[in-house]
């Protein structure tokens, strides 16, 4: 990842440069290219390739790209800007062209809530590429499926009850509806998941023998400036801070589960550094890491990846 000081003078040189272009030029710089003229041919050859594990009958990388930034979804705090910061900086050619880079350094997988569409996979799918979609979806406002149906008809590969949706559904005294999403879900052939920012509902699935093909849970450290402080015990934390109020207990848990984990929001929103976001959730029973990544971070992040997973210490066997 690149250091504070780079982008900073990165950011300077562009200003700088941008102030020097005659306005003539400016004007001829400013008429973009078409997406489809960049991205129209085929997918250059992989420079690289993940360590890999197994959901069901389809291997996935350990590494497995997030869909939040291009998404929007930033959780960046008390700064709201930065979401549409984020979404404004990954435009449709800058969406493709971080699925390129990731694809090619062995990242096979991408996971984005279904009702923000995947048009820019479709045109990735297009032009030869093969990265898998791990679609989130919720219950509809009529309590029923649609979701799961768009997903299915986009293409997913593996669908999973957004976490949010799955705590409710637990409050609420309905893990039945839950079962009924997964036994949809697999009836299509489709891989079938469970995510949660608390454990509540995962516990409620294991007991309910719930036949998921994977749980998709928050993990992540308390070693960063914004953690939950003492008697702060919700699953969301004060300015969307936190997603894993125990982490000891997730750890715990999930060493008696015999189904695939994938950790998200390992790195807390950006908080803490991906080295020690990744070596912590591998360490300690992650079978796949979630990892929301801008462009100029995935070649970094696919390295670091690889040097912790050469020298993982694990007490969890690898269930994927």
């Amino acid at each position: 990842m690149s250091t504070r000081l780079n982008r900073r003078a990165f950011v300077k040189a562009a200003v700088l440069t941008s102030a020097a272009v005659p306005l003539g030029a400016a004007a001829q710089q400013s008429t973009p290219v078409p997406v489809e003229s960049r991205f129209s041919s085929p997918l250059p050859k992989p420079v690289e390739s993940m360590p890999m594990g197994r959901i069901g009958s389809v291997e996935f990388s350990r590494l497995i790209l997030g869909g939040n930034l291009i998404s929007g979804y930033a959780h960046s705090r008390d700064l709201p800007y930065v979401a549409a910061l984020s979404k404004r900086y990954n435009t449709e050619a800058k969406v493709l062209e971080t699925f390129e880079l990731a694809e090619t350094h062995g990242i096979n997988a991408m996971n984005s809530f279904v009702m923000d569409g995947n048009k820019e996979l479709q045109l990735h799918w297009k032009r030869g590429g093969k990265m898998k979609w791990f679609a989130q979806v919720r219950i509809d406002s009529q309590g029923g499926f649609s979701q799961v149906k768009k997903a299915i008809d986009l293409g997913a590969t593996a669908i999973h009850l957004t976490g949010d949706n799955a705590d409710m559904l637990y409050k609420q005294g309905d893990i039945d509806k839950i079962g009924k999403m997964v036994d949809l879900i697999k009836s299509q052939k489709v891989i079938a998941g469970v995510a949660g920012h608390g454990l509540d509902a995962m516990r409620a699935c294991v007991k309910a023998n719930i036949n998921v093909d994977f749980y998709q849970k928050t993990l992540h450290t308390h070693d960063y400036h914004t953690a939950p402080k003492p008697g702060e015990t919700g699953d969301l934390g004060r300015y969307d801070n936190s997603w894993c109020k125990d982490p000891e207990e997730v750890v715990d848990f999930f060493f008696g589960v015999k189904k695939p984990l994938i950790a998200f929001k390992v790195m807390a929103a950006g908080a803490i550094p991906p080295r020690k976001a990744f070596q912590y959730a591998f360490d300690n029973g992650a079978d796949f890491v979630l990892a929301g990544m801008f462009d100029w971070q995935v070649v970094e992040d696919v390295k670091i990846a690889k040097e912790v997973l050469a020298n993982v210490k694990r007490t969890r066997p690898w269930c994927g």
